[in-house]
């Protein structure tokens, strides 16, 4: 082809357009193509490229020599998997990773090290379970989250670490964190003494609440479908799906270029909500978690009357569900974050520096009509005292539902001043509506 003419620089641009696997073949040409092939400028364009590494790093995060020798390490160590399948797990452990090492290394540093193939067979052998493909790699990336691992670095009564979160309301906490394999095991024959599961399914419990208000996810290894249990877990094994079952693909299939099992996708979902703002770290009491309560719109309102700034949001919360009572069969729970602005209440031109709740009207609808209409004192029995510049008031209540949709509106009643002494007229303060729905992923 003429190429010994064709200088070094537009042989090198060549090389990258031609890919990894080619500029490795292209080096046995001859010697000057050898040398041309295995520049350190090319190889950390492909690491970059195919795997997001701005340093030789092996998959534990190890240091390497070079960026040709990290690539080639990385190629044989998922040899047995599609590539595109490693690239895309990667990127979805490297979204949560990036989110969590800005807003809550504590979490991060609970991600244990990936298992090694041996491990996964030996965990696969003792349950008599195939890991659908794309949860095998999670696991070679990161067996789960260590609780108690010496590279926690603070106390975990500071943190619900977590890494899906959960909510608190009345005295039900949840906060849900990823197994390790050896919790698997564990978790997964204790549950199974005492459910009836179904003829051929494959379930192990993959994640599950680090308090006692038995929330537990279920990955089917037989059809890649991630499930929660319900209210009715234990006694009939009532379990509910949490991805769509539409974008899962065959999960034993090696011919399925972008395979994706519910796992997988989940995992994919949640970073974006973290990344997107959907949902953050809330730091309430000095106790640091991960709420799962929307806080963007449209899942998430927001109404600021006469200075009073109301944002409300619900979620699904599936292990308190009964689907075999029909007039209660969805239960959400709803979280209300309440503040002033630094310049305080302003009704009618004049500013007060501070305002008491004194009632709460609420309107809860579903499918169009009015379930509930509440007038009453208080919030949870609390009278929350606003004053200028503070943190929000959050406080969480809940209420079942008959159907999956519905939503939810009212007021507050505020007293400029306090109630003890008020400094003026009682005034409303919008609560604008926000959604009650089943959503297309659970957490």
């Amino acid at each position: 082809m003429g190429l010994d003419s064709v200088g070094d620089l537009a042989l090198n641009i060549i090389l990258t357009k031609l890919g990894p696997k080619e500029t490795a073949k292209v080096s046995s040409v001859s010697k000057r193509f050898k040398d041309l092939a295995s520049e350190e400028s090319l190889w950390s364009l492909f690491c970059l490229k195919d795997l997001d590494l701005s340093a030789p790093l092996d998959h534990h995060g190890n240091p390497l020599p070079s960026f040709k020798a990290t690539y080639k390490l990385w190629r044989e160590a998922f040899c047995m998997y599609p590539w595109s399948l490693v690239k895309r797990v990667k990127s979805c452990w490297d979204r949560l990773k990036s989110w969590l090492g800005t807003n809550f290394p504590e979490v991060k540093a609970t991600l244990g090290r990936g298992a090694s193939e041996d491990e996964i067979q030996e965990f696969e052998r003792i349950l008599k379970v195939k890991l659908p493909l794309p949860t095998r790699l999670l696991y070679r990336f990161h067996d789960g989250q260590n609780l108690t691992g010496e590279n926690l670095n603070t106390d975990v009564a500071d943190c619900l670490l977590g890494l899906i979160g959960g909510y608190c309301f009345y005295d039900h906490l949840v906060n849900v964190y990823l197994l390790p394999l050896r919790e698997v095991i564990l978790e997964t024959q204790e549950i199974a003494r005492h459910l009836d599961l179904p003829n051929g399914s494959q379930f192990i419990v993959v994640a599950a609440s680090s308090s006692y208000n038995g929330k537990f996810f279920f990955l089917n290894c037989s059809d890649g479908q991630l499930y929660v249990g319900t209210q009715n877990l234990l006694t009939i094994g009532e379990m509910i799906p949490c991805v769509p079952q539409a974008l899962i693909s065959p999960v034993h299939d090696f011919n399925v270029d972008q395979q994706q099992d519910a796992m997988l996708l989940w995992l994919e979902e949640h970073g974006h909500r973290l990344q997107n703002g959907m949902i953050k770290l809330r730091d309430e009491g000095n106790i640091k978690s991960l709420s799962l309560f929307p806080e963007e719109s449209p899942l998430c309102s927001t109404a600021v009357t006469s200075g009073v700034k109301v944002r409300a949001s619900a979620i699904f919360v599936p292990e308190a569900v009964d689907l075999l009572d029909i007039s209660r069969k969805y239960l959400f729970a709803y979280s209300i974050r309440m503040s002033l602005p630094p310049e305080g209440c302003i009704i009618n031109g004049m500013h007060f520096n501070s305002c008491q709740l004194h009632l709460r009207h609420w309107v809860i609808s579903a499918n169009d009509t009015v379930v509930s209409n509440i007038n009453a004192e208080a919030v949870i029995g609390k009278f929350p005292l606003l004053l200028p510049g503070e943190k929000e008031f959050v406080y969480e209540s809940c209420t079942p539902l008959r159907y999956p949709t519905g939503s939810v509106k009212g007021s507050f009643t505020f007293v400029p001043g306090r109630l003890t002494d008020p400094k003026g007229r009682p005034f409303e303060a919008e609560v604008a509506q926000f959604p009650l729905q089943l959503p297309d992923y659970i957490f």
